[in-house]
């Protein structure tokens, strides 16, 4: 395998075509990974040991994870240093491929590094510098989106071990980048500004590659319950705790005497 792959349906022929020209334009050597689809969820999760744990993620949500732990297993299995994943409706900033085809500002330790903006406030340091433009933060917030990131051996260790616990519960987007945030011992870095960008978030009335995962998401039926009075009260004492929470107190200012700071993650063209 190649240190760069590109998750992609095997029929989407625009998609692969914007990829082919992306990647030859940057000079990146790169292979496909054939996404898995629908129907090959219940075989996939046979073959792993896994199975789906959550009424709320559904079938195209848990192809995608599957999608992406196929790869994380591969990375365990060859004992590859790192592998560079994207999806295919990518868009690469114009210092993309200096960095991409280099490994030597690659931490020594690191279990994931997100190369992709949502455009969200993210919680990280000041950084390192990388080139004139760029730096490399340690980031201790969740920032949604699979559509670029490079993943260790040690960060692909660690989120098969976290699937196998915790089975397919969540988007895989939630498992990378929160829940394994959230592990005192990870080591998760952003690039800023980011080095790629979705389709969607780069240009929000772009309909150039709609997604059957989107379609998904939005039709999914939101369950309101009706709480009684008292459980509006726990609901708003628990809120109250949680902000209070003299844990969550002491961690946000540790963190932000070591300079950690909410700021957006930009991408340059």
């Amino acid at each position: 395998m190649k240190k760069a792959v590109v998750v992609s349906l095997i029929n989407e022929h625009e998609r692969r075509k914007h990829i082919d020209d992306l990647f030859n334009e940057h000079s990146i050597n790169f292979s496909y990974f054939d996404a898995i689809n629908k129907d090959q969820v219940e075989n996939t999760l046979k073959k792993y040991g896994l199975a789906v744990t959550s009424e709320r993620i559904s079938k195209g949500e848990v192809a995608c994870y599957l999608s992406h732990y196929c790869l994380w297993e591969q990375v365990v299995k060859h004992e590859m240093p790192y592998l560079m994943v994207f999806e295919d409706d990518v868009y690469f900033s114009k210092e993309a491929n200096d960095l991409l085809n280099s490994s030597e500002w690659l931490p020594s330790e690191f279990d994931v590094i997100k190369l992709e903006t949502m455009h969200g406030r993210v919680l990280v340091n000041k950084g390192t510098n990388l080139t004139s433009d760029h730096k490399l933060c340690r980031m201790k917030s969740s920032h949604m989106g699979m559509a670029g990131y490079i993943v260790s051996r040690k960060g692909a260790q660690k989120l098969v071990k976290m699937t196998r616990e915790l089975g397919v519960d969540r988007p895989v987007d939630h498992i990378m980048f929160d829940k394994l945030i959230e592990q005192k011992t990870s080591n998760v870095y952003q690039v800023s500004p980011a080095l790629c960008i979705q389709d969607k978030i780069y240009n929000e009335q772009s309909t150039r590659f709609e997604s059957c995962l989107e379609e998904e998401r939005q039709s999914r039926p939101v369950v309101k319950v009706k709480l009684s009075a008292q459980q509006k009260i726990n609901r708003e004492l628990t809120r109250l705790w949680t902000q209070m929470n003299l844990a969550n107190l002491s961690r946000s200012l540790l963190l932000t005497i070591n300079g950690y700071k909410r700021q957006e993650i930009e991408y340059k063209e």
